[in-house]
């Protein structure tokens, strides 16, 4: 006697939205349409040229995704600090004559190095 198959269950790719397609689909396909249009055209500096199209908003997303926090950006992105502040000025994300956050030191460590300075320039 047969008996009756059940239904499989719904997988879980079919219940979520549908969303852009992988960032490596979407890459393909603009190249290939970039090189569709040269239409045999010399062209060089490619490399450079799509890197620069994808740094950007990349940057911006991510400092967007950790509300402008640069250490926490520059952590989930695998680079360091001071590269990531060097590439947001790059691409004009950050005002070049922003000041640099420096801790503040104790005033009895800065007093005595002033003084320690200050003896020496009079000798």
């Amino acid at each position: 006697m047969n008996t009756p198959k059940k239904a499989a269950p719904a997988t879980r790719r079919s219940s979520k939205k549908t969303g852009p397609p992988p960032l490596r689909d979407s890459a393909a396909e603009a190249i290939a349409h970039f090189l569709d249009t040269l239409d045999g055209e010399p062209c060089s500096g490619i490399y450079d040229m799509v890197l620069h199209q994808i740094e950007e908003p990349l940057l911006k997303a991510v400092l967007e995704y950790n509300n402008q926090n640069q250490s926490q950006a520059a952590s989930m992105l695998g680079l360091n600090r001071g590269t990531l502040r060097k590439k947001l000025r790059q691409y004009g994300l950050v005002s070049e004559s922003e000041p640099l956050k420096r801790k503040k030191r104790s005033r009895s460590g800065s007093a005595a190095a002033s003084t320690k300075t200050s003896e020496k320039r009079k000798r």
